[in-house]
């Protein structure tokens, strides 16, 4: 897959959306197009952690996405990213079961490993939004703030395809631990397509 930068257009089909209000640091960390794994290996030892990989029902706003019918399970894998042992984002992926292969290749590494090394996988462009306490995905990625419960968290997502595979890749940006230079808490994205 190229690692040009993703193009910024509108809202995804779950409302997410494609400017990223936030400046300096924060910013930088959200709009990195590249691996994030990748990325966090520049400030330590990286780790993956595969805390779920399975079927389940997908949140509303991926079934959106993935244009899936309602009540229908879909493969999910959940990580937590880890870096010098502290974790430092909650990673969600939803996708439909054309993709079972991708996910299976990546086993107990980053999924970034497959994702980012397959020159047939193409990567959609990131949205983001503010996670509060209402979406389930907020509330599955604070159990991992270390003690730190933030009111809000930012994150992002892309769709990432391969002929008929699909999956939407969630990223949840915890407290980040204090060997991260210009770490940030919880801070918010302004705004919200809804």
């Amino acid at each position: 897959m190229s690692l040009r930068k993703r193009k910024f257009r509108g809202c995804d089909a779950g409302g997410w959306r494609v400017f990223c209000g936030e400046s300096g640091v924060l910013r930088a960390w959200l709009r990195e197009s590249g691996s994030l794994t990748a990325h966090l290996q520049r400030f330590g030892a990286t780790t993956v952690q595969v805390l779920h990989q399975g079927l389940r029902l997908p949140y509303e706003d991926e079934r959106r996405v993935l244009n899936l019918a309602d009540g229908r399970t879909v493969p999910v894998r959940e990580v937590v990213l880890r870096v010098q042992g502290r974790v430092a984002v909650y990673a969600h992926t939803a996708a439909n079961r054309a993709a079972l292969k991708l996910l299976h290749r990546a086993g107990r590494r980053s999924l970034a490993t497959v994702l980012f090394t397959d020159p047939r996988v193409k990567a959609g462009p990131l949205h983001y939004r503010c996670l509060d306490a209402r979406h389930a995905l907020f509330r599955a990625a604070a159990e991992w703030g270390e003690g730190i419960v933030p009111q809000r968290l930012a994150a992002r997502r892309a769709l990432f395809t391969r002929g008929a595979a699909r999956l939407l890749v969630t990223e949840v940006f915890l407290p980040w631990s204090p060997q991260l230079k210009g770490g940030v808490s919880g801070v918010a994205l302004r705004g919200e397509c809804r």
